[in-house]
């Protein structure tokens, strides 16, 4: 079980007075490593974008196959979860593009990543895709791809985070162009009800589940977290 370096309450007094913000409704697309993050870090902000009418395609780079030892059928059932969790927060399944790259080693399929991404990205598109420095190799990948293709075409690139909370510290953010995106109610109970969807995460015996309550209080918040 990951143990979270310093707690919601150091957080919290780090990120007060983070300036609020609201996100553009054009086009974007949202680059997840794994099923879940979309929930996760910006469930909020596509059940927003989705009630502005804003066109949202989400880029599922790898199906999470490799997230218990004991896997078989994980994949597809990880992606059914992340197809239900994106229609509460109002995503249709052909929004969806699954890339099928392989969970845990998405560096060593980069070139394949920024390949694809060059497809889908254009200049006037806003683009979502993990920090840079998210302390998970996938999401590391992710972020550099995203860089890239964004620098290329002009777009505007938005990071976010999840694994920062967990295994980076209050410093670990400081020099970055922080802002806070509010949540309403209504917003945070789909994000609540898309995480939900995601069972097999939550509770997998005998293993250990990959997101104990202890790892769940940053997607409970009444905020998401950016970087501009």
């Amino acid at each position: 079980m990951v143990v979270p370096l310093v707690s919601e309450k150091e957080w919290a007094n780090r990120l007060d007075g983070t300036p609020l913000w609201v996100p553009e409704g054009k086009p974007t697309i949202v680059v997840v490593p794994h099923p879940d993050d979309e929930t996760l870090a910006v469930g909020g902000l596509i059940a927003t974008l989705r009630a502005m009418d804003a066109e949202v395609t989400v880029v599922a780079v790898t199906d999470g196959e490799h997230a218990y030892i004991e896997n078989e059928g994980l994949a597809e059932i990880r992606k059914k979860e992340q197809t239900r969790a994106l229609a509460r927060l109002g995503v249709a399944e052909q929004k969806i593009v699954r890339l099928g790259l392989t969970d845990s080693d998405v560096a060593a399929h980069e070139e394949e990543l920024v390949a694809r991404l060059g497809t889908l990205i254009r200049a006037e598109t806003q683009v979502f895709a993990p920090w840079a420095g998210d302390f998970h190799p996938d999401h590391e990948a992710c972020a550099r791809a995203a860089v890239l293709v964004s620098r290329a075409v002009g777009a505007t690139l938005i990071s976010y985070f999840f694994w920062t909370w967990h295994r980076g510290t209050v410093a670990t953010v400081d020099g970055l162009d922080l802002c806070r995106f509010p949540l309403s109610e209504e917003t945070l109970r789909a994000k609540g009800e898309a995480l939900a969807y995601h069972a097999s995460q939550l509770r997998h015996e005998p293993e250990p589940e990959i997101l104990p309550e202890n790892l769940l209080w940053p997607a409970r918040m009444s905020y998401e977290l950016f970087a501009l």
